[in-house]
């Protein structure tokens, strides 16, 4: 599994593959990131709990049975790659999986070239290849922003739960924006007001585009509980703000597509001193645009 592990990482393929030791891990991984998977790649005969020590086809028959049981959620295309002498083609087994049947050193690339055509045909997969730079930027918020994202593409513009999956990306925004040095303030999970107050201060203008900084601005605060979010969750739900949505949205996507440049984090100390000097030689020029008015005031 490792070698075909490779293969299918590598560029070309562009799949992520996430491995599981047992049936049970598998299926549990399967259903907490429910939204994200493009395919799931079962062993016929596969360890079925931790504490198993001989796989049998019992672990291919749970798993089966909880993908079914999860498809009136969302629907996930299931591939069957086996190489035991007992399954190969031929057998009544091969005959039974018809169609969903792979055999191991024969058919892989036949595996991964059905992989990606029937992910090219599920909706979460065009979305990311519709937004892929985000995506590719952001793995960590990837989950919230699949739900964001498919509000938009529905055109579900009364679905006020999205304010939630902005709320949860943007704690993702700020703990980067710190540990890359453009942030004073720690993101704890609960002071996106503050962390929003410092990376808008006006002396932070040539550090962060003034539009970043506005739509950092409106994200947080039609987003942050409080009497401001009551009242936006009321007017998306009652359809009084049918763009809301969407612009929110479109902020977002400016913040995290901005967010792809930012230095790295190993470089955090000569950026927090970047930062810092720029500050002051926004201060300064500030400082100075205000004596010359003075000046000529005072003449």
């Amino acid at each position: 599994m490792d070698s075909f592990k490779e293969v299918c990482e590598l560029p070309e393929n562009g799949f992520e593959v996430v491995t599981c030791t047992n049936a049970e891990e598998g299926m549990e991984i399967f259903e907490a990131h429910l939204e994200e998977w493009s395919g799931v790649i079962l062993d016929a005969k596969v360890f079925k709990g931790k504490g198993d020590e001989v796989d049998r086809l019992a672990g291919l028959t749970y798993s089966l049975d909880k993908i079914n049981e999860l498809k009136h959620k969302r629907q996930v295309p299931y591939y069957i790659f086996t190489g035991q002498p007992d399954t190969a083609s031929g057998t009544a087994f091969a005959e039974q999986y018809e169609g969903k049947y792979y055999e191991k050193d024969k058919d892989e690339d036949k595996l991964i070239a059905d992989i990606k055509k029937n992910a090219d045909e599920i909706e979460e997969t065009q979305i990311i290849h519709k937004y892929q730079v985000v995506f590719d930027n952001w793995p960590e918020s990837k989950h919230d922003l699949l739900s964001v994202l498919k509000a938009v593409e529905h055109e579900d513009w009364q679905d006020n739960r999205v304010f939630n999956s902005i709320r949860k990306i943007l704690s993702d925004v700020m703990f980067r924006l710190y540990d890359c040095g453009y942030c004073s303030v720690v993101h704890d999970g609960s002071n996106l007001a503050d962390c929003s107050r410092a990376l808008g201060a006006p002396n932070m203008s040539d550090i962060i585009p003034v539009y970043i900084q506005r739509s950092m601005h409106t994200c947080v605060e039609v987003t942050n509980p409080g009497s401001h979010r009551t009242e936006c969750d009321s007017a998306v739900k009652d359809g009084k703000a049918p763009y809301l949505v969407r612009s929110m949205t479109y902020d977002l996507l400016n913040i995290l597509y901005w967010c792809k440049d930012l230095p790295p984090e190993k470089d955090r100390e000569k950026t927090v001193e970047r930062v810092r000097k720029s500050m002051e030689e926004v201060a300064r020029k500030k400082e100075e645009d205000k004596n010359r008015k003075r000046q000529r005031y005072n003449q």
